[in-house]
């Protein structure tokens, strides 16, 4: 019997010697059953949950000859639970072995669940279907390009054989050309000549005259008016002999010489060729393709530490709104309170411990730091629409940056600030408030903007949605996935982009190509409502919006 055809008999049917055609393949039991069994196998409580395929489908997936289970050789056992923490698929052994310490792992069926409709397979579909269409195109500008080349070899023969016909007329002509260039380039030289001469006698003249009228002074004037005179004659001579110095830096001398063409008297017999036949080679960017195309996530994952708990000081009977916050270059936290009734910058140290407040006129939306001493703050609910930046080391106001609408993310990187601004986009401006670029960004759920290393991130509430916009404002790529919901404030480093999930009480990490969401924390780690976030190379600091907690992370 061949083996395959042995591959096609039921596996319980076969443990009791009867010889039963599979219809069936259990995935989970990796056994093939027949009809009878297949029923049983479906109604039994532990494995009707089991993914039946049928025994085509599983030649198929076998056909495909990629690994679709793991295997510890380690430990000689089935790989069924996975690490988070080093993004691994391991068995039992291995988490007492290698993954001793870390966090504890889960079901591998868990993580799993889903996958068919997950946003990394949603991903290599994208990309897949990219690249073949990209190859494509690719494939028919080839035959274009043939095409192309063979069209020009004809035009080529036709240009050789007008070439041939129009040598005998040249010669002809080539004698009466070059007297008429010879004569035009003479007239041309000496009209530039006389030129330059008279601007010099010009310039003698008037310095002649300047030394007739010093020695006037000097024959006639006291040693005052000699004086005063001088100084004015003075400024003259400066003036034009600046207007001199410049004109003689672009007085070249000039020469003309007949360079023989020592071909035209070679006899046709010497001449081996009408020319060269040169093929050029011109980019065509297909190189930046992939490049281009979003990058597959590489297997990193963000590691924290829980540093601190902070209760932020409540002295009013009015509990605080935080709708942002950082961290600024000496450590200090600030949180900005938007509570009518408090309206104020809530500052503590690096230990958590109250610093001080500073109380505003308005309400606050949120802020960016500036530098050491600086912060810019913006205020959509006073009655002027304004940024107002502030030193902290004295509490003293620049100047108010005013704007026609209300403006409420606000982001300051390379000297410039990024204000979201409703009904207008996203204004770019210097810190006088000139605005050098208005970006059509704008949705009703827009309200937070991150700028870093040239990408703009803006997150939308009402879709749910995190957006990448380049610096001329367009889009770059639009992420989405279902644990994140109501996203907010958004910060980021030179890896990884944290968001704020409002409704889902979590913070949730992406790369910087928008592939691969991963909660850091969440509702077990105290996170209730978070709308801001500050994130740096360091740190991590969320804070609830309502009920002023906040927490200190360490990046490992």
């Amino acid at each position: 019997m061949d083996i395959n055809d042995k591959q096609d008999l039921c596996s319980p049917c076969e443990y009791q010697s009867k010889t039963t055609l599979a219809t069936q393949w259990c995935i989970d039991c990796n056994e093939p059953l027949c009809v009878s069994c297949y029923g049983n196998h479906n109604a039994h409580r532990y494995s009707r949950n089991h993914h039946v395929i049928s025994i085509e489908s599983n030649k198929m997936l076998q056909s495909l000859k990629i690994p679709l289970n793991e295997y510890c050789e380690a430990h000689d056992q089935e790989k069924d639970l996975y690490c988070s923490f080093h993004n691994e698929i391991i068995c039992l052994t291995c988490t007492q072995t290698t993954h001793g310490k870390c966090v504890p792992a889960v079901r591998l069926s868990e993580v799993s669940k889903s996958a068919k409709t997950s946003m990394f397979v949603s991903m290599l579909e994208t990309s897949l279907v990219e690249v073949v269409d990209k190859l494509s195109v690719i494939i028919r500008e080839r035959e274009t390009n043939k095409a192309k080349i063979e069209k020009q070899k004809t035009e080529i023969f036709e240009t050789v054989k007008h070439f041939r016909k129009c040598i005998n007329d040249k010669l002809d002509q080539v004698e009466n050309v070059i007297i008429e260039d010879l004569n035009a380039k003479l007239e041309k030289l000496n009209l530039q000549i006389d030129n330059n001469v008279h601007f010099l006698n010009d310039h003698l003249n008037e310095f002649d005259e300047i030394q007739k009228m010093i020695d006037i002074l000097k024959d006639y004037a006291s040693d005052t008016q000699t004086f005063i005179g001088v100084r004015a004659l003075e400024k003259v001579f400066h003036y034009k002999e600046v207007r001199l110095t410049s004109f003689l830096e672009l007085i070249q001398n000039l020469n003309i010489e007949f360079k023989v063409n020592k071909d035209i008297f070679v006899a046709c017999a010497d001449i081996r060729s009408f020319g060269d036949i040169r093929v050029q080679t011109l980019d065509t960017s297909y190189f930046n393709f992939l490049k281009n195309r979003g990058q597959y996530p590489i297997n990193r994952q963000l590691k924290l530490s829980k540093a601190l708990e902070i209760k932020i000081p409540q002295e009013s009977f009015f509990r605080s709104i935080i709708l942002s916050c950082v961290i600024l270059p000496n450590k200090q936290m600030i949180f900005v309170d938007s509570h009518a009734r408090n309206k104020r910058l809530i500052v503590l140290n690096e230990d958590g411990s109250h610093d001080r407040n500073i109380n505003l006129t308005s309400k606050p939306f949120d802020i960016a730091v500036i530098d050491d001493n600086k912060i810019a703050l913006s205020f959509p609910w006073s009655a002027r629409k304004r940024i107002g930046i502030i030193n902290m080391s004295n509490s003293k106001l620049d100047p108010d940056i005013l704007l026609k609408n209300k403006c409420y993310g606000i982001s300051y990187d390379k000297e410039r600030l990024f204000v979201v601004v409703k009904t207008e986009g996203i204004l770019i401006m210097d810190l006088c408030g000139q605005v050098s670029a208005c970006l059509p960004i704008e949705g009703q759920g827009i309200f937070y903007v991150h700028v870093k290393n040239d990408r703009i991130y803006c997150s939308d509430e009402c879709n749910d949605t995190v957006q990448c916009y380049d610096m001329e404002g367009c889009s770059i790529w639009t992420f989405k996935d279902s644990n994140l919901e109501s996203p907010r404030s958004i910060s980021a480093d030179d890896k990884f982009i944290l968001i704020a999930g409002c409704k889902t009480n979590n913070v949730v990490s992406v790369y910087l190509d928008g592939s691969l969401a991963r909660v850091i924390c969440d509702s077990d780690d105290g996170i209730n409502n978070p709308t801001s976030i500050y994130f740096d190379s360091q740190n991590l600091l969320v804070c609830n919006s309502s009920n002023a907690q906040a927490f200190l992370y360490k990046v490992n």
